[in-house]
């Protein structure tokens, strides 16, 4: 393998050699002691490939070699004029040390900067007076498709048709020496590319304009990117001025942050809203109306989107309203796209209004800054439910009455019995007290006979008068047991003249139910009237209603109430429509209020006939969230 020397080395050692020789002729030379001005040949060679340091040491070498010239010449010779120029030659050699340490360092600096300039991504074209290009960096060659060795030489318009301002461009080069704006170009595949570019007036030293050097990032894709984007807020704002329900949108931001400040990660956030009525006011407040369609306007009541823009509307929440607000706050927080809640607002004429809203936080810009809010006006829809629930309550009532004129017979039985026992005892008390004697303690035993059944006739009158009350539903713990023994005790009379035995099996630990007392007794007692009328015309079976009770996985308390009767014909889901009956006499009204009753306490029921004989009515109730249990026997009769 040859042996090679890099050009480093073979520029030193060609320094070296004609340091030697000039050394030689100033010891052998004719011109002794002026040739040794003639080191700086040796030091500028140097300096072109080598650092300061080795410049430095070229230098002082020199200057050592000049010493020794001028000593090894005029040893022992007066100072005359060859210590002048020995003088001279050192000062030049040290002179030109320093120049040329100085000049490498500038141009080491300059070749640094040429290299971040190779390394940007940004194109860098440096032009002359006449648009010929000079410089071509790597970021123009990946850009524009052209190679370095192509592109320099060319006219820059005739390479890259440049399409700019050029009026504008010539005045702010001409009176400011720069311009910066953007400009589109053609690249070798022929696409057409968006810059922006910043170009810059090249001056030589005397002040005279030689060309431009321009620095330029592509960015087509991004204009792209902006122009698709005006369409879609050109499509936003169209859909949205135009849509027929009322929708508006909001920065909420400086809500945003409240809300932030309360918990890092939202934890407890539910509960520390629910808790804190005030602060979601003062937060809600916050919340700023960007823009607004006409049909909020109308549904707030207003004359023009000015009267609500830049004001809010969150604010205008009804105190019933601030609880599904601080839901809402919760669940956006957690990270839902789309929220929805219903709430009723004060309008700017000093109405209300009742609106379904779907809140979603757009994703441009800071959080929460951009909210679409999109309302449905559900006043009408609520005041009509409203009537329907008041007529439902009233028509409940008035099937309750009716039910308890079917059950004239055995409530007058059920009052008759303890008021001739009391007759009876106040009778036999009279006669113990007319003796000669008087029998004192069987007089006290006839008042405590006396005592307990007025209150058992009073309990009766209490039943009748709490099914017979008219009142709103007041949900509340209660005792399934309990409900089922006052409802048998009701029919009693009915069941026995119908020759029915009615069995209660309800499990052990049962869970207190969430309901309304009066309304499910309500349900029991029309179910076990309806078991009983069922079976009034059979024979060869026993005649019996069972009525089961059991909680289940589902949160459930399931009630059922099986009788032995004829069934169901037809389809029994039918039985729960409204004005259907299978009695000549019938409304067709009972079962039906009785499914609106379950059904509004959150619960279910149902009918089937059972695979022998009779059919089983069953319907479900929440348990009472506290979970509190009452422990039953497993059956009673």
């Amino acid at each position: 393998m040859p042996f090679l020397i890099s050009p480093t080395r073979l520029t030193l050692l060609g320094a070296m050699m004609i340091a030697g020789a000039i050394f030689a002729a100033d010891l052998f030379g004719p011109l002794q002691g002026a040739t040794a001005v003639l080191y700086i040949i040796a030091i500028l060679l140097a300096s072109q490939t080598s650092g300061r340091r080795s410049v430095l040491l070229a230098g002082l070498g020199c200057a050592v070699l000049a010493m020794i010239g001028f000593a090894v010449n005029y040893r022992g010779d007066p100072i005359d004029g060859a210590f002048l120029r020995f003088v001279v030659s050192l000062i030049v050699i040290a002179a030109s040390t320093i120049l040329s340490m100085r000049e490498r360092t500038v141009r080491t600096t300059l070749a640094e900067r040429a290299h971040i300039v190779e390394l940007t991504h940004d194109t860098v074209i440096i032009r002359d007076a006449k648009d010929v290009i000079d410089y071509w960096n790597d970021g123009a060659e990946r850009l524009y498709g052209w190679t370095r060795e192509e592109a320099i030489g060319k006219a820059c318009q005739q390479l890259l048709h440049s399409e700019f301002p050029s009026a504008e461009v010539a005045r702010a080069l001409r009176e400011n020496g720069r311009w910066s704006g953007e400009l589109t170009r053609v690249s070798r595949d022929g696409s057409r590319i968006v810059l922006a570019s910043r170009w810059l007036r090249r001056r030589n030293p005397e002040g005279e304009a030689i060309g431009v050097m321009e620095a330029s990032a592509d960015v087509t894709e991004q204009r792209r990117a902006d122009a698709d984007r005006e369409v879609l807020e050109r499509r936003y704002s169209a859909v949205f001025h135009a849509a027929g329900f009322a929708t508006w949108e909001s920065d909420w931001s400086a809500l945003w942050r409240i809300v932030k400040a309360v918990t890092a990660n939202g934890a407890g956030l539910h509960a520390w809203l629910a808790a804190q009525p005030e602060a979601v006011r003062a937060a809600a407040g916050q919340a700023a109306i960007r823009d607004v369609n006409h049909a909020a306007v109308k549904l707030f009541g207003g004359t023009s989107r000015e009267a609500l823009v830049g004001g809010n509307i969150v604010g205008r929440y009804l105190p019933e309203s601030e609880q599904s607000f601080a839901r809402m706050l919760g669940s956006l927080f957690e990270g839902a796209e789309v929220v929805e809640t219903e709430a009723r607002f004060s309008t700017l004429n000093g109405g209300t209004v009742d609106v379904l809203l779907w809140v979603t936080p757009l994703r441009e810009g800071k959080p929460w800054s951009r909210v679409l809010v999109m309302a449905h006006d559900i006043t009408e829809r609520n005041e009509a439910r409203a009537k329907l629930e008041q007529t439902s309550a009233q028509l409940a009532h008035a099937t309750r009455v009716s039910l308890l004129g079917q059950l004239a017979a055995s409530i007058a039985h059920e009052v008759n019995e303890p008021l001739a026992a009391i007759i009876n005892y106040g009778n036999a008390g009279k006669r113990w007290l007319l003796r000669e004697a008087p029998n004192t303690p069987e007089v006290a035993k006839c008042l405590d006979h006396i005592i307990f059944n007025g209150s058992r006739a009073a309990e009766v009158l209490a039943r009748v008068r709490s099914l017979a009350r008219k009142e709103a539903p007041q949900l509340r713990p209660l005792d399934l047991a309990e409900l089922i023994d006052e409802a048998v005790s009701l029919v009693q009379r009915e069941a026995s003249a119908a020759r029915v035995i009615i069995r209660r099996v309800v499990a052990a630990n049962l869970p207190l139910i969430c309901g309304d007392r009066v309304q499910i007794q309500q349900v029991i007692v029309n179910l076990l009237i309806n078991a009983i009328q069922a079976m009034q015309n059979i024979s060869g079976r026993p005649r019996e209603i069972r009525v089961g009770v059991n909680s289940q996985a589902d949160n459930m308390v399931h009630i059922a109430v099986r009788d032995s009767g004829t069934g169901i014909s037809g389809n029994p889901t039918d039985i729960f429509t409204p004005f259907f009956t299978t009695k000549a006499d019938g409304m067709g009204m009972g079962l039906s209020i009785c499914r609106s009753i379950i059904e509004a306490q959150g619960g279910h029921i149902t009918a089937i006939n059972n695979p022998d004989f009779g059919a089983t009515v069953t319907f479900t109730l929440p348990i009472n969230p506290a979970g509190q249990t009452r422990r039953l026997d497993n059956s009673q009769t």
